[in-house]
């Protein structure tokens, strides 16, 4: 109703009162000037309320991404470390059986058990750990980013990691597609250490249609998709395909039995 009110009265004052004091040219140039100010007046009040509502949407969007994101590092811990510490709860209990036994045998194997999973543990934590400051990490580019959590990574497991950047180490993606992708490597190189046997890992970029693809490629055992993941694979591509969706991605898994296991995340450029 604002710009009709405006015209409304604009178009009354010319005829009801500059006709009457100014020549057609004169008044024709006031009508142009007046116009031109109160569309600009329009369209800076319009464009405030566009912007405010860009921003409560960012925020809002903001908002529930956290949440997505507190959630996945909850489902995380539930299935990993807790776990953990209840297979370790439960092995403890053994031994006290064992010392009522006195099966010194058994007790020391029961002891580098126990040892194996508390190492699992401490690794769990210090990986979701570097998890949560991964974003922090990205203020030095994110292929410096990615080639520190290779190194990370090498230095816990001993499998070496090669990370081959895009010429000139471009980043043509948002820090919230960079956050993402990170993270997406993190669960690569998890599954790598836990599951493929690997001696090498290489991850490297391309920009192939409009996206850009980053793979993590590992020399291990592989498995064989047609047999179906087992459930920490499983449960592991799918806070991967939660990662990659939430900036609008996707990731594929392609592996072979004696032949590795290769991890793609696409991300569209805008």
């Amino acid at each position: 109703m604002g710009p009709t009110a405006f015209v409304t009265v604009a178009e009354l004052v010319r005829f009801v009162y500059l006709r009457r004091v100014l020549p057609p040219a004169e008044v024709s140039l006031v009508a142009i000037l007046v116009t031109l100010v109160g569309a600009a007046v329009f369209s800076s009040f319009v464009f405030g309320i566009v912007e405010r509502m860009e921003k409560e949407r960012t925020a809002y969007k903001d908002a529930m991404l956290a949440l997505k994101e507190r959630e996945r590092l909850a489902r995380e811990m539930h299935d990993g470390l807790a776990q953990n510490l209840a297979a370790i709860n439960l092995k403890v209990h053994r031994l006290n059986k064992l010392l009522h036994d006195q099966d010194y045998a058994a007790i020391a194997d029961e002891l580098v058990a126990i040892q194996a999973a508390v190492n699992l543990s401490y690794t769990e934590v210090r990986q979701s750990l570097y998890d949560l400051k991964a974003g922090q990490r990205l203020a030095e580019g994110f292929w410096t980013a990615l080639e520190k959590q290779a190194e990370e990574f090498s230095r816990q497991t001993g499998i070496a990691v090669r990370v081959e950047p895009l010429p000139d180490r471009q980043e043509p993606w948002n820090e919230l597609a960079a956050v993402q992708m990170l993270r997406i490597v993190q669960e690569s190189l998890a599954n790598v250490r836990r599951h493929s046997e690997a001696h090498q890992v290489r991850i490297y970029g391309r920009l192939e249609g409009g996206e850009f693809r980053l793979s993590v490629v590992d020399d291990g055992k592989g498995f064989d998709p047609t047999q179906g993941l087992d459930r920490g694979h499983h449960y592991g591509l799918s806070i991967m395909q939660e990662r990659a969706e939430s900036v609008g991605g996707r990731v594929v898994v392609q592996s072979q039995v004696g032949k590795g296991t290769e991890v793609t995340v696409a991300i569209p450029i805008r």
